[in-house]
């Protein structure tokens, strides 16, 4: 696992591009099925530390992503399938995160999570997957 640390505003690995699909008024909402496997682990950040997993999947697979912290984060979800890094979806400052996250083509899928508070605290990860959606961190 590689971790880094961000002093300035999350960036990840680069802005998002013009034309970026938001996915945020197309959430979907997982059936209620359960996930084939599920991805459970507390990250300890410290202030200003990111870390990232890495979904691989395309169409019929998704994720479903709850994020858990004590203080704020910053997410996104974002591509480098075009040589740059383009955003998908993105919140700042969020204590609890609720998100199902279906692929919009075949590809890896990067889930960037970062400690914006002012002290070190642990994040918990669940990430759900479906179809045939692999998870690892970056």
């Amino acid at each position: 696992m590689t971790r880094a640390v961000i002093v300035l505003a999350l960036v990840g690995c680069g802005g998002a591009a013009a034309g970026t699909p938001d996915a945020s008024a197309d959430a979907p909402v997982l059936d209620g099925a359960p996930a084939r496997e599920t991805i459970s682990e507390t990250q300890n950040l410290e202030p200003g530390e990111l870390v990232e997993g890495i979904m691989t999947g395309g169409a019929g697979d998704a994720a479903q992503i709850r994020l858990v912290a004590p203080m704020q984060l910053d997410w996104n979800i974002h591509s480098h399938a075009t040589g740059h890094a383009v955003t998908v979806y993105e919140e700042y400052g969020k204590i609890v995160v609720d998100y199902g996250f279906v692929p919009p083509r075949d590809g890896d899928w990067y889930l960037l999570i970062r400690n914006s508070g002012n002290v070190a605290a642990g994040i918990r990860v669940d990430v759900g997957l479906y179809g045939a959606m692999i998870w690892r961190w970056q």
